[in-house]
């Protein structure tokens, strides 16, 4: 199983300044610390993967999560997290807090699939931190 992090902006003017090299990234770095579970595996197969669609959105203030949306013959599940998006994001602090929603976001998810999330909520500030510091994850 691997798992997707992609970017999808529906607002006009409504985004945030990641790059495909953030979502490589941070899919990577994902499937590197999460492992299979087992009810993952009774409800889907375990050669699905998992992709969590990332929008930013204007008018909430807290993040919201919908899904799963299943494309069985993909062999796909995906989870959409609506991130809270305000004019001032392009702050470097505000992208770490991004980004830290994100994988908090993301972390409920599997939290609720039943797989170890341990490792991965160990190392969300840290993954923060080299999104932000390095400069090819954003424009």
């Amino acid at each position: 199983m691997k798992i997707y992090v992609t970017q999808i902006y529906i607002q006009a003017g409504v985004g945030f300044p990641f790059t495909h090299r953030f979502q490589q990234f941070i899919s990577r770095e994902l499937t590197n610390r999460v492992q299979l579970s087992e009810r993952f595996i009774e409800q889907y197969g375990e050669d699905f993967d998992l992709t969590f669609n990332m929008v930013a959105k204007s008018e909430i203030a807290d993040t919201e999560i919908k899904g799963p949306t299943v494309f069985r013959r993909d062999k796909n599940v995906e989870y959409t997290i609506f991130l809270p998006f305000d004019d001032q994001t392009q702050d470097s602090d505000l992208l770490h807090s991004i980004v830290v929603k994100l994988l908090a976001g993301i972390v409920r998810v599997l939290d609720d699939l039943k797989f170890d999330t341990t490792r991965l909520s160990g190392d969300s500030l840290s993954l923060a931190d080299h999104v932000v510091n390095d400069p090819v994850m954003t424009k």
